[in-house]
């Protein structure tokens, strides 16, 4: 889990926000999980409560927002985010007991995240949540809850607060995921190809070549933000790995290519040929079929001046 806070004038800016409205219309599937130290329900109500509450101090920036998330794919029930909530609350100086809290839960990510709405200035008049070094507090406080609440621990390396800056954290999922689909695709077959395809999808990316002409380093730029090869699962050793597997699977691709189509091309040969040969059989048989018919045709033309010679020779024989 990891937190991401800013601080703000307008409750109902960032209520509205949280309850998915955009100019008052809805733009994002959102649900309130719940809410401290308020009567109202709605996003405009709930800010004009915490607004009351606020304008009582001198607190110039009053709206304290953080939005927890967690890593894509881990299942985490409400009762757990809801927990994690009030723990987040508890550990960062907001008692719920004592401050005006609301928290939605968005649904416009694949990954699981809610947001959580504090008024700094507490019901009882006390000074306002302190904003110093949280960052730093938040990072200590997710580790914190993580543990507490029995849920998946970020990689050791991803533990320093650049690490948890959110931007970077999705740059990271959307270069990773970019280069498992582009990989894949055994077309691809050199770093040229590769680079080519990653800009067409917004991603910059940088190879280095040793003296051999070996890959041996990677990176890679998403929306101004840079990313080493080894922070999204891909060294420049397992890009160069699959790139060669692409160009045997390509050459193994295009060799049965080539026996399918020479097969295809002397099946093709064979059944011209066959096609030939049956029709000169055929143009033959026609041709002798016509013969025998114009020879007897020729026979029975002929019949009659054969009879009458054959009568003639008949009657000089009789001497008539």
């Amino acid at each position: 889990m990891i937190a991401k806070t800013s601080i703000g004038r307008s409750f109902g800016s960032a209520l509205e926000y949280g309850a998915g409205l955009k100019e008052g219309k809805e733009h994002k599937p959102s649900q309130l999980l719940g809410a401290s130290n308020l009567g109202s329900r709605d996003p405009q109500g709930m800010a004009a409560e915490m607004m009351a509450v606020a304008d009582s101090s001198r607190c110039q920036s009053p709206v304290w927002h953080t939005s927890l998330n967690w890593p894509k794919g881990e299942d985490v029930q409400k009762e757990q985010l809801l927990r994690a909530a009030s723990e987040y609350c508890r550990q960062m100086g907001a008692d719920p007991t004592r401050h005006q809290v609301a928290i939605y839960q968005h649904h416009d990510r694949p990954h699981t995240h809610i947001h959580i709405y504090i008024n700094r200035v507490p019901m009882d008049g006390g000074p306002a949540l302190d904003t110093s070094h949280n960052y730093a507090r938040n990072v200590k406080v997710c580790q914190a809850i993580t543990e507490q609440l029995g849920m998946k621990k970020l990689p050791d390396q991803r533990q320093s607060l650049n690490d948890h800056n959110l931007h970077k954290q999705s740059t990271r999922e959307y270069v990773q995921e970019t280069l498992k689909t582009t990989l894949t695709n055994p077309q691809i077959t050199s770093v040229e190809q590769l680079g080519d395809q990653l800009r067409l999808k917004g991603v910059e990316s940088q190879f280095k070549h040793d003296s051999k002409g070996v890959l041996v380093g990677c990176s890679f730029r998403y929306e101004q933000t840079a990313v080493k090869g080894t922070e999204v699962g891909h060294k420049a050793k397992q890009i160069g790995q699959q790139l060669s597997v692409n160009q045997q699977e390509q050459s193994q691709s295009q060799t049965a290519w080539d026996a399918l189509f020479k097969g295809y091309t002397a099946a093709a040969e064979k059944d011209r040929w066959n096609e030939l040969t049956t029709g000169y059989q055929q143009t033959k048989q026609e041709e002798m079929k016509q013969n025998i018919a114009k020879q007897q045709k020729a026979t029975l033309a002929a019949q009659p001046e054969i009879e009458e010679k054959q009568q003639k020779t008949l009657k000089r024989g009789l001497g008539l």
